[in-house]
């Protein structure tokens, strides 16, 4: 069977080969007419694609491609690109089998936009003329029919040799392209592309380009899984922040990760990973305003970008039901789920009782995923407030320019597209009630002094006002961060930092009350068996158990949490088995003593990075190469951390 994507099937003859298509080439371009003559004797990718070169009106005797971008604008998108940024280790990897075979390979963004080049220096040489480098306009509709811009229109895998690309000035090279689909959305975002002068044509080329093109989206696909379930994580905590209203999350590739489901039939959204799914999300986006439109029992009320560790990840969209007559306070009912029997925990609660009628700001530390938030809201049902308002603010998932309008609020005209009768911010909105400031430690820094003022003057104005407010509202922060070391650096004001010190106590990690590991467990697993329609009483197998407590829980209880309900979803037995959990922890090994450092000296930034390696070196059976590729650092920069985390490779596996 023939492979019409394919130009040349053999190296032979290949003068006589490019003399034939340039003679069919002259019929078209002084002719277009001649099309119907051609069918049968030009490929039919190829002849589509000049018609379509000839309507557009391209110059068939254009010599060089366009410039598209200029190299600031190249360095800002790949600072950027996912597409870059999983492809260039491929590539990277992959050039060295090429060398002295006289072919570049380029990526390419999914508007033919030339990204990145790799190849030999007298090679590229060769190609200057041509405008063939990174920042260059390779689409069908600057450079005519070329392997990058016509496998991106087509959505199909192509070689184009000689004269087969419509303009003159590249009938030199002979080129293989293959797209690049989305793994979720399956929208092309980009092409691989092998080029090279046409006496070095080679068949396999093509397949080279499909094969590399596979790897890069399974690369993605990895990518994608971690950060839509980082998203997903985001979406159920603003599910329990926002109780009284709907909510949306999106990527920053317009996918649905997921979102109420009355509101998505109010806006005949599905959660479907589907092209035509997708478009109308990125309408959406690109409309904010069409929300409301799509949605009348719904009050759209904003659109904000979600950033975690400083990276923008997708969307968040805040619906109120308009038919809710609850107030806008997000009370949490008696459900404080702090759960466990250690003394830790008791003595955490005995605490939150002692201070649960006193006004003053109350600081709470511990590493992420500890339950500092849940914490906060037992101290506000337990307090004389508990009818009031229990606000919550993330200091670290709002930019720096909307905080201070988020807690303070702003007068009408005070910004361009603000709402005309001004906006509460949320120390009003907590009036009376409770104020809960997590991620405290990424307040900026000029901001700190208006909250500090909050705290000593029980007052404040809202952005755009001079009307002095004053409010009575007790204020909870919360932080993972060593905010003494931040006051060191500059980073946090000292002034501040007393005034919310005044009470404070750590939240132990789920490692350090290991007794409540089985409790917590055997709760979640009766709340996942409801939320999945699933009868079974699930109950940890003893492996599992003796798994749990021996495990250090880097993540805590919202590690346990995720690790939990992905087993109730892929069991088919009410025992838990370890097989049941995440790859991460069904495969790994707790005889390897991995963990045996004292870690207390380090920070919470360095214990997250020492887990990763930790994991990934176990998922890769200790081999280091991958593990630095998979980390973008050097193997000398790897082992060094390796010393630094005293981590030491078991006698049974080899270090490659």
């Amino acid at each position: 069977m023939k492979n019409y994507f394919l130009s040349i099937f053999s190296t032979q003859d290949l003068h006589s080969k490019v003399s034939e298509i340039k003679h069919k080439w002259e019929k078209f371009v002084t002719n277009p007419s001649n099309y119907t003559n051609l069918q049968t004797v030009v490929r039919r990718q190829i002849l589509d694609s000049w018609s379509r070169c000839q309507s557009m009106g391209i110059n068939p005797e254009q010599k060089q491609a366009r410039t598209a971008l200029t190299s600031f604008e190249l360095e800002k998108l790949l600072s950027k690109s996912d597409l870059y940024l999983a492809a260039k280790p491929i590539i990277d990897h992959i050039y060295d089998t090429l060398i002295g075979t006289g072919y570049l390979i380029t990526l390419n963004d999914e508007s033919g936009k030339m990204i990145y080049l790799k190849g030999e220096p007298d090679i590229m040489r060769k190609m200057e003329k041509m405008n063939f480098s990174p920042g260059m306009d390779w689409s069908e509709g600057a450079a005519g029919t070329n392997a990058i811009g016509t496998s991106i229109v087509s959505k199909k895998p192509i070689q184009v040799f000689s004269a087969e690309h419509f303009c003159e000035g590249f009938h030199p090279m002979t080129c293989s392209s293959s797209p690049i689909f989305h793994p979720y959305t399956k929208n092309v975002i980009g092409a691989i592309d092998f080029t090279g002068l046409w006496p070095s044509t080679q068949p396999h080329t093509l397949g080279l380009a499909v094969s590399l093109a596979q790897m890069i989206e399974q690369q993605l696909l990895t990518v994608y899984r971690t950060k839509y379930r980082q998203l997903e994580e985001y979406y159920h905590q603003c599910t329990l922040k926002w109780r009284d209203h709907s909510v949306l999350v999106f990527s920053n590739e317009s996918v649905l990760v997921d979102g109420d489901p009355t509101l998505l039939n109010a806006l005949n959204l599905k959660k479907e990973l589907t092209f035509d799914n997708h478009l109308k999300i990125k309408e959406l986006l690109q409309n904010p305003s069409s929300f409301m439109n799509k949605a009348e029992e719904f009050q759209f009320s904003y659109l904000n970008p979600i950033m975690i560790n400083k990276e923008e990840m997708g969307y968040i969209a805040i619906f109120k039901n308009k038919s809710s007559t609850s107030s806008s306070m997000l009370t949490h009912s008696k459900e404080h789920h702090l759960i466990g029997e250690s003394a830790e925990i008791k003595n955490i609660l005995h605490k939150c009782q002692q201070i649960a009628s006193i006004n003053t700001p109350i600081l709470l530390t511990g590493e992420t995923g500890t339950g500092k938030e849940l914490i906060a809201r037992y101290i506000h049902e337990v307090s004389s407030k508990s009818d009031k308002p229990f606000i919550t603010i993330n200091c670290g998932a709002i930019q720096k320019e909307l905080i201070g309008s988020e807690l303070f609020g702003y007068e009408s005209g005070t910004f361009t597209g603000g709402k005309k009768e001004g906006k509460k911010g949320k120390f009003e909105e907590a009036n009376g009630g409770i104020i809960f400031l997590d991620e405290i430690g990424e307040m900026p820094i000029d901001l700190q002094v208006h909250l500090l003022r909050v705290l000593q003057e029980k007052e404040f104005t809202r952005l755009g006002s001079s009307k002095t407010i004053k409010i009575d509202v007790k204020v909870i922060a919360a932080t993972n961060r060593n905010l003494e070391a931040m006051i060191e650096e500059g980073l946090f004001r000292k002034d501040l930092f007393f005034r919310l010190n005044v009470i404070s106590f750590t939240v132990p990690s789920l490692w350090e009350r290991k007794e409540d590991i089985i409790p917590i467990s055997d709760y979640y697993l009766a709340l996942f068996a409801k939320k999945y329609n699933k009868p079974l009483p699930f109950h940890l197998e003893e492996k599992t158990k003796n798994f749990f407590l021996s495990y250090k829980w880097p993540g805590n209880i919202r590690e346990l949490r995720n690790a939990l309900e992905h087993a109730v979803i892929f069991s088919s037995s009410a025992e838990i088995e370890k097989s049941h959990l995440p790859d991460y922890l069904a495969s790994f090994q707790t005889q390897q003593s991995l963990s045996e450092v004292e870690h207390s000296s380090f920070s919470i930034t360095e214990k997250a990075e020492m887990e990763l390696i930790k994991k990934l070196l176990i998922q890769s059976g200790w081999n280091i190469s991958a593990v630095s590729k998979e980390l973008k650092i050097a193997r000398s920069t790897l082992y060094r951390k390796l010393i630094k985390y005293n981590l030491k490779e078991p006698r049974s596996v080899k270090v490659q």
